[in-house]
């Protein structure tokens, strides 16, 4: 089964003086078993931002949402969206 997933870091990683420049979201694509994709993303196999995440910015990585049968197509769209925050319940709250 494919996952596309969305992890939120809790709080903004990047340059705080810039909005453009922070990121608290990372929106992913895996063929094989989502827990051991989330399990890479926390032990820095990942992505490089998740790795900067954990280990620059000391976030936890929190999985706040994933669609069963995903595939790269439906990542592509979501990504361009450009709007995480609207499928993170974290980030609805604020």
């Amino acid at each position: 089964m494919s996952y596309v997933y969305l992890i939120c870091f809790g709080k903004p990683i990047g340059n705080p003086n810039s909005r453009r420049g922070q990121a608290c979201h990372y929106l992913g694509f895996t063929s094989s078993s989502l827990k051991k994709r989330l399990e890479q993303h926390k032990n820095g196999q990942g992505a490089k931002i998740c790795r900067a995440a954990v280990f620059q910015y000391g976030r936890e990585l929190k999985l706040v949402r994933h669609w069963r049968n995903g595939t790269r197509t439906l990542e592509r769209e979501l990504k361009r969206r450009h709007n995480p925050k609207y499928y993170c319940p974290y980030c609805k709250k604020n």
